[in-house]
């Protein structure tokens, strides 16, 4: 192609760093993208501090990674300084190059980067994009505004610190007495914070990385809840094409843990919003609750959640993007994790319907098992909720003489009152109404003496005593509660 060389094309410096501020950040992704290189760097302590100034207020952070002499530090601050297509160490999270750069034009308009390699002096450069503006040139600072940053870095024999000021898209011009921008900011930081915990959580875990802000730690969530009361169900780890590791979990039913269990489990989203898969890369969460396109968000499955982790090596194979926050699983494997998700919601539905609870009587096969209520759909694909007419206790009920038309008549008065649009609304807006309720492991007197005088008619009908007890015990309710046959006599 040399023959038909014409020009050099240079992109202008003021509109190429501006569109860099569009790639879709928000302030925890954008962090997390900082703590990355950090963790590419060998840190093993990353300190996210921020300090409310109004608009001088700063974000940096500081680790006790490799650090960087000036021709490396030159390179990090160069736009796309990295050959995306070369071979990484498998701790390297970075793969564009952009990070860095793309990450904090997203929330600041000055850039420093302050950095110090064992056996190397203590060196800075800046990028301020006022100053590119105006210049129109790609042009370096050697500049920091308060020397006391760099003063931070003494603690450690090597390791690097990034500090946003001009926070324009965070706090803007406010003043430093403006209360309402002050508690945004805060509350903003208060959401990075959860953020590291969840993206970070493995690294946190395994001891791999400290993780604090403002002198605070930054504690781990695990999605998949390892630390309830009731622990989780775990599947059998299996591992697809190009060293895809895919592990499913089964939560507890929300009704088997305490209430305070309840509100640290559910994440920041909630129990619902965080079904789904879990996409890592190196251990480092990309995807967070995300069915991926194979299935949908159900209540019935929202206790099941899978962890799919594939190495750096598979970047072009997930279509990962630069903020690492999208990932889409190759075609060979997608057919592989539909099938894991069919399992894990079928096992999540069985928990959830029955509440966690033994739902088959030790009694009989449990194949019959007669449900107190039952839905139907009519001609106009509208959902109709029954009463069993064959459960016992209904059963019984009918056959009494004088009573049966009246009752037949409550029945139908009941089954078309159901107050289906409060429920749902009750749902909605606070689904712990329903989901933390406590089912007893014991029947309570008044369903033992209901199940006692059922057996006796059934008796008196001259049904024989096996069978007896069978249609009681294989009954909702009586079935949670295996006790109870021991009071049919």
């Amino acid at each position: 192609m040399h023959q038909y060389k014409a020009e050099n094309a240079r992109p202008n410096p003021k509109s190429t760093i501006n569109s860099y501020r569009s790639f879709g950040y928000n302030l925890s992704t954008a962090i997390a993208d900082i703590v990355d290189n950090s963790i590419s760097a060998n840190a093993s302590l990353v300190e996210v501090d921020y300090k409310w100034e109004g608009k001088k207020s700063f974000i940096s952070i500081i680790d006790n990674g490799n650090g960087m002499n000036l021709e490396e530090l030159i390179e990090a601050m160069t736009p796309g300084s990295k050959d995306p297509e070369e071979i990484r160490s498998e701790n390297d999270l970075g793969r564009f190059g952009m990070g860095l750069k793309t990450a904090s034009f997203s929330q600041c308009k000055r850039l420093t980067v302050i950095t110090k390699k064992k056996g190397y002096k203590t060196i800075k450069r800046c990028w301020d994009i006022d100053y590119i503006n105006k210049i129109e040139e790609w042009v370096l600072l050697d500049y920091i505004s308060d020397s006391s940053f760099i003063e931070l870095l003494d603690k450690f024999d090597s390791g690097t610190l990034v500090l946003w000021e001009n926070l324009d898209r965070i706090v803007g011009d406010a003043q430093n007495n403006n209360e309402s921008v002050k508690n945004a900011f805060y509350q903003e930081m208060s959401i990075v914070k959860e953020h590291l915990g969840l993206v970070f959580h493995r690294f946190i875990e395994n001891s791999r990385l400290i993780l604090s802000s403002n002198s605070y730690s930054i504690e781990a969530w695990n999605p998949f809840l390892y630390n309830l009361t009731t622990k989780p169900e775990m599947g059998q780890p299996e591992r697809l094409s190009n060293n895809v590791e895919v592990t499913y979990y089964i939560l507890p039913h929300m009704s088997r843990i305490s209430h305070d269990e309840y509100e640290k489990s559910g994440g920041p989203l909630g129990w619902f919003n965080q079904q789904g898969f879990y996409i890592y890369r190196g251990d480092r969460l990309l995807v967070s609750g995300d069915w991926l396109g194979l299935e949908k968000k159900r209540d019935y499955s929202k206790l099941a959640r899978i962890a799919v982790n594939f190495p750096n090596t598979g970047d072009f194979d997930w279509n990962l993007d630069i903020k690492k926050s999208t990932a889409t699983p190759p075609i060979e494997i997608r057919r592989e994790l539909s099938r894991i998700a069919k399992i894990a919601i079928k096992k999540s539905a069985k928990i959830y319907n029955w509440r966690g609870q033994k739902s088959i009587s030790q009694i009989g096969s449990g194949n019959n098992l007669e449900k107190l209520w039952k839905d139907t759909t009519n001609r106009g694909g509208i959902k109709k909720y029954q009463i069993n007419r064959k459960h016992p206790i209904v059963a019984q009920a009918l056959e009494i003489e004088g009573s049966k038309k009246i009752f037949s008549k409550t029945l139908k008065l009941i089954e078309s009152n159901i107050p289906i649009e409060l429920i749902l609304y009750n749902q909605n807006e606070d689904p712990s109404h329903h989901e933390l309720e406590k089912i007893s492991e014991t029947p309570d007197d008044a369903l033992i003496q209901l199940a006692i005088d059922l057996f006796k008619i059934n008796i008196e009908n001259g049904i024989p005593e096996s069978l007896a007890k069978q249609q009681i015990m294989n009954s909702v309710p009586f079935n949670l509660f295996p006790l109870i046959n021991n009071y049919l006599k």
